[in-house]
């Protein structure tokens, strides 16, 4: 099991956290601290209960993008709303007409052999 050491600041701010928080997080988890010729207390946290260095990919801050920026990208989205409707009444047609061609079939394969041959 590897640990990183931390003072108390520095735990408080990797996580998130108040400093007060931190210390009783520590004296809750139980990790080991060790103080310093300094008088400063650094704690021994296992990695496993660190957050990962890299956090998982956020949306982008849209206050940040230009206004010029937002409409491109929802003139792009509305672009591509429309294809994919344009895609969905393509299909829901061919799904009728495949519904239509069963049916036929169907009332085909339920008449007697030989209304099929007279008409």
């Amino acid at each position: 099991m590897t640990e990183r050491t931390f003072t108390y600041a520095e735990l408080a701010k990797t996580l998130g956290i108040k400093i007060d928080s931190a210390r009783r997080l520590v004296r809750r988890k139980n990790w080991k601290r060790t103080t310093g010729n300094d008088g400063t207390t650094r704690i021994s946290v296992p990695v496993e209960s660190l957050p990962p260095d890299n956090p998982p990919d956020r949306p982008p801050d849209t206050a940040a993008l230009p206004t010029q920026e937002l409409e491109i990208k929802i003139a792009r989205l509305e672009a591509e709303v429309t294809g994919l409707s344009q895609l969905v009444e393509a299909e829901r047609a061919r799904s009728t007409a495949a519904e239509r061609d069963r049916d036929n079939w169907k009332e085909l394969a339920l008449k007697p052999w030989w209304k099929r041959i007279v008409g």
